[in-house]
C-alpha cells in the first residue's frame, strides 16, 4: 500500500458517517483521477497537456478511457461521486440504493463469483478501495508509463474489499 492511500484510507477511517467520508474523499479522488491521467496521457507537443488535464469535465471517464479504472470500478466511482453531489444538494435524501449499486458493480468487477457476499454495502469502503487501487496505479504508471492492465477476479482485491468494508462499519 502506498504512503497517499495509507493516508487516504487513515483519513476516512477516522471520519465516522459515509457522508463525512464522501465529503472528504470525492474530492481526494477527483485530485487522484487528475494525476493518473497526468501519469497515463503521454506528453505531445501539440497541445497543452496540464490545460486539458485540469479543464477536463469529467476526469473519471478519461481515467477509465485509458484503461486504469474497469467498468465496475468506473461504475462504481461514477455512484460514490452522484451520492456525494446528493449529500451536498439534499442532504436528507436516501442514497442507501445507490451504495448498494455501487458495491455491487464493485464486488462483481473485482470476482465474479463473489455473488454470495453477505455484509452490508459500505460506501466508505467502496470508497476506499477505489482510492488505494488507483494510488497503486498510479505509481506503477509513474514507473513504467504504459496503459495499466487491470485485472479482472483477483481474489486478493476481494478481500480488501471486505477488510474495507469492516473497517468503515
Amino acid at each position: 500500500m502506498t504512503e497517499r492511500a495509507s493516508a487516504f484510507i487513515a483519513e476516512l477511517a477516522a471520519l465516522r458517517t459515509d457522508d463525512a467520508r464522501l465529503h472528504a474523499g470525492v474530492p481526494a479522488l477527483r485530485a487522484l483521477y487528475r494525476d493518473v491521467l497526468r501519469a497515463a496521457a503521454p506528453p505531445n507537443p501539440q497541445y497543452e497537456r496540464e490545460r486539458i488535464i485540469a479543464q477536463a469535465p469529467n476526469p473519471r471517464e478519461l481515467v477509465f478511457l485509458f484503461g486504469v479504472l474497469s467498468e465496475g470500478e468506473n461504475e462504481a466511482a461514477l455512484l460514490l461521486e452522484l451520492m456525494a453531489d446528493v449529500r451536498i444538494t439534499e442532504p436528507g435524501a436516501p442514497v442507501a440504493h445507490l451504495v448498494d449499486e455501487a458495491w455491487y458493480y464493485l464486488r462483481t468487477s473485482i470476482d465474479e463469483h463473489w455473488q454470495l457476499d453477505d455484509g452490508p454495502p459500505s460506501a466508505g469502503g467502496a470508497l476506499g478501495y477505489l482510492l488505494l487501487v488507483l494510488t497503486e496505479r498510479l505509481e506503477r504508471l509513474r514507473c513504467a508509463p504504459q496503459p495499466v492492465a487491470v485485472a479482472q477476479g483477483e481474489p486478493d482485491r476481494a478481500a480488501l474489499l471486505r477488510s474495507l468494508r469492516d473497517t468503515f462499519e
